[in-house]
């Protein structure tokens, strides 16, 4: 995504704007991160439930909030700013603790520690309305992990006897053929992987996030990690350590939302730092056979 090009409006930007709607509260669970979407129009509420069904829940005590509002225009960035090819403009800004966050088709805020904020819908369709709800699901997901101690990462997941494993890697690393092609384990993901840090340590987490994959069921839960790699295509299976110097910087690059900023917020390289202490990031080379679980092995 193209960071930070096209600044959000201020936060006094959405105290004038009017609801979306009147449809009732829909809450959708995000890997144990609740949140609840408030005053959808009802065509809007009926196409976010069924894009999450699997993940619905009853209204949670402690839910993130989220107003909808009419943005009163048609969009925030106009298509034609844009072109054809190029990263979606997501640009991100804070206003003392609050972020704020922009898109084609929406511009938001989000309170982390108040569980709160605001999301303004445009009223074009160049960005479907569901896409624009789900993208600033995606940023609230990822400053919560955060929050938490965790990170949301731009990974495929998998989960193998229990056991959550994660595969990180840039477009085109193979992220979707690994998780396409595994002949062992349910895909939970083979685009974004949330990572959270609870009591006895760090679990993967299901979410709705699961990218392209279509196979399997929705996976919900959460899993302790049994592996954390870095993959790259190869002919031959096989693990690699990973330089120690190098892995909190792997793992850094692969968290959006939160990349490019750590001058707003030190605790993000502690967290990776923790995380690779007690998961060492290894290279996985792999083929594309789906047996690469045969090198996992060798780990365990």
């Amino acid at each position: 995504m193209e960071l930070n090009r096209f600044f959000p409006p201020p936060r006094s930007f959405f105290v004038d704007l009017v609801e979306r709607g009147n449809a009732a509260p829909l809450t959708v669970d995000i890997g144990g991160l609740a949140f609840q979407l408030n005053n959808a129009d009802e065509a809007l509420r009926a196409s976010l439930a069924e894009r999450n069904a699997s993940f619905l829940d009853s209204n949670v005590a402690g839910s993130f909030q989220v107003r909808l509002l009419d943005a009163g225009k048609g969009h925030f960035v106009a298509p034609s700013q844009v072109s054809p090819g190029n990263p979606h403009p997501l640009s991100m800004t804070w206003e003392e603790k609050v972020l704020l966050v922009q898109s084609f088709g929406f511009a938001g805020w989000i309170d982390v520690a108040a569980r709160r904020g605001e999301l303004a819908l445009g009223r074009d369709e160049f960005e479907k309305a569901n896409w624009c709800v789900e993208n600033y699901l995606r940023v609230c997901t990822a400053w919560r992990a955060v929050e938490e101690g965790g990170v949301l990462l731009h990974a495929a997941s998998l989960v193998q006897d229990g056991r959550g494993y994660v595969f990180l890697g840039a477009s085109g690393s193979g992220k979707s053929t690994l998780a396409a092609t595994s002949q062992l384990g349910e895909v939970i993901s083979d685009d974004l992987t949330l990572v959270r840090r609870l009591k006895d340590g760090f679990h993967l987490a299901g979410t709705p996030f699961r990218g392209t994959y279509a196979g399997g069921r929705p996976i919900r839960g959460d899993f302790p990690i049994g592996g954390l790699f870095r993959i790259f295509k190869a002919k031959v299976n096989r693990l690699e350590p990973c330089p120690r110097n190098h892995a909190v910087a792997d793992l850094l690059a692969a968290a959006p939302f939160v990349v490019d900023q750590l001058g707003h917020d030190s605790r993000i390289l502690t967290h990776l730092r923790k995380l690779d202490s007690a998961h060492p990031l290894s290279y996985l080379h792999f083929n594309l056979q789906g047996d690469f679980w045969e090198a996992l092995d060798l780990q365990r």
